[in-house]
């Protein structure tokens, strides 16, 4: 019986993974799709044993005068995929990218896109790399060909806004992780927007000891200290802040909830954004 039973869920695994199967290279063949609104830039290729995968870093948009967000524009660099069963995001997303080509270009703003940096997790259903490695804690020794590509492909711009989208498998509302007073202060006006939508925020989940409060988690002084100096971690969250991008979110989704009020959580928040 016990010998079946394994059988039975090896069995049932592999079915489940074969339904869910990914392939990175037809998820962003859209991207050539898109019109001259957008610029696609090649940041570097992974290579693995039984693939290599081309990351792109795609543009929309520009700014007036010097090019950044000191003329006044609005500089804005939105992360996803960087951990592979985290894939609302991933879809909303590219929603979002083809709705912006559908519409007529939006002044003075500029937006990078970072779309599925982890490929290999992608397709694989692992939240690390093709190394074991978890990306999204590698943004102090920049071990990963994916961290160093990231930060290569933005090392020139000025962002005053950096949000990184992931989900969260213990939450039953929308999280935001936030690491200043002033990302604080506008997180909690988009919350209360996404509330008038009827978007359950978070209050239940513990970070270690810090608690969710209506759909916000505040990063205090002594937890950066904490995961930059001693464990030697960090987050995109902690290294955009380390760098003085004024406004850093990093935004939870409940995994568990369906995949439609996931990616409506993530459109209404991208649209209270713009």
């Amino acid at each position: 019986m016990g010998k079946f039973l394994i059988l039975f869920l090896l069995v049932t695994n592999y079915i489940y993974a074969a339904g869910e199967a990914r392939n990175y290279n037809e998820q962003i063949s859209f991207i050539f799709e898109l019109s001259d609104k957008f610029t696609i830039t090649e940041m570097g290729t992974l290579q693995y044993p039984e693939h290599d995968y081309t990351l792109y870093k795609i543009s929309y948009g520009n700014i007036e005068g010097n090019g950044d967000a000191s003329s006044g524009g609005k500089n804005y660099l939105f992360l996803s995929g960087l951990h592979g069963p985290e894939t609302a995001p991933v879809y909303e997303i590219k929603a979002f990218m083809q709705h912006l080509d559908s519409i007529d270009l939006i002044d003075n703003v500029k937006i990078d896109f970072i779309y599925i940096l982890n490929p290999y997790g992608f397709e694989h259903d692992l939240r690390y790399n093709g190394n074991g490695i978890d990306i999204n804690r590698d943004f102090i020794s920049f071990e990963t060909k994916e961290a160093q590509y990231l930060i290569e492909s933005i090392q020139d711009e000025n962002y005053n806004g950096v949000y990184d989208f992931h989900e969260h498998g213990a939450t039953t509302g929308l999280l935001l992780y936030v690491y200043s007073n002033r990302s604080k202060r506008l997180g909690i006006s988009i919350l209360e927007s996404l509330q008038n939508n009827n978007i359950p925020l978070e209050n239940n989940y513990v970070d270690v000891v810090l608690k969710a409060r209506n759909g916000i988690i505040s990063v205090p002084f002594y937890a950066k200290i904490y995961f930059m100096n001693l464990k030697k971690q960090a987050t995109t969250g902690l290294y955009f802040d380390k760098i003085h991008v004024p406004e850093v979110f990093v935004i939870e989704t409940p995994w568990r909830m369906e995949m439609e009020k996931r990616r409506e959580m993530i459109h209404l928040f991208l649209q209270e954004i713009l």
